[in-house]
């Protein structure tokens, strides 16, 4: 190879963060009902509100933010409740598969009834809800439409816990339901608080046989967090022995 080609092909392979910037993709979809896809809707991060992109027909986005530093992504689409993502710590390189997982209005104001959530003269929270899923590593590295087809994949018999320390969360059922009776997670997977004060928490699982990864919530009044699949509380490798 000639020196030129060779400085060409280096000048071709510099990391994102050069450029001082990455990029988040994923998919905006409504919340249980993967075959409706979000199009046109809005993509922000809370920490930099000129940061944005809209989403595609298809419901995909790409949304480029600064390639240090931590970035909280949430969504708003007419019709649908704006949900925030975990917060992500940036370092340098672009995030696949950051999903925005979206309930109706109607659906989030069933959800708040179910779970006598209190709400203010805007049906907004009065306080934060911290969601997410106990989600099976076989679906960490799929396509969208591989994901959609795999069917359920949360798993069942792991608890989650927050620091600074918060009140034991809710579990939903396997008819994605939450069930205040349910005292571990279902193969359904998910996992709420609904009456979070402001403030920023570590959320950790635990499991008798896996491991899970954690995530940051940064709640405000008002805000719901959905760390949802295939980020938020996914599983880990098993350690290896010996």
């Amino acid at each position: 190879m000639s020196l030129a080609l060779a400085a060409a092909v280096a000048a071709c392979a510099v990391p994102a963060a050069a450029s001082g910037a990455v990029h988040l993709r994923g998919t905006a979809y409504e919340f249980n009902n993967t075959d409706v896809r979000l199009a046109g809707a809005t993509i922000r991060v809370a920490e930099n509100r000129s940061v944005v992109a809209t989403t595609r027909p298809d419901g995909t986005y790409d949304l480029r933010v600064p390639g240090r530093g931590r970035v909280t992504p949430y969504i708003v689409a007419a019709g649908y409740h704006t949900i925030y993502l975990q917060t992500f710590r940036i370092r340098g390189r672009d995030l696949a598969r950051v999903n925005f997982q979206t309930p109706t209005d109607a659906v989030y104001g069933a959800l708040a009834t179910l779970l006598q959530v209190p709400l203010d003269a805007a049906g907004e929270p009065q306080e934060c809800a911290i969601v997410s899923t106990f989600s099976t590593r076989r679906v960490r590295t799929l396509s969208f439409d591989e994901f959609t087809a795999f069917g359920a994949h949360g798993v069942a018999g792991a608890t989650a816990s927050a620091t600074p320390s918060l009140p034991s969360p809710v579990y939903f059922n396997d008819q994605v339901v939450p069930d205040p009776a349910q005292q571990r997670s279902s193969i359904d997977g998910g996992v709420i608080w609904t009456r979070v004060p402001a403030g920023i928490y570590r959320i950790r699982a635990k499991h008798p046989t896996r491991r899970f990864a954690s995530f940051v919530a940064t709640c405000e009044p008002g805000r719901i967090v959905n760390a949802n699949p295939p980020w938020g509380l996914h599983e880990l490798r098993a350690k290896r022995r010996g």
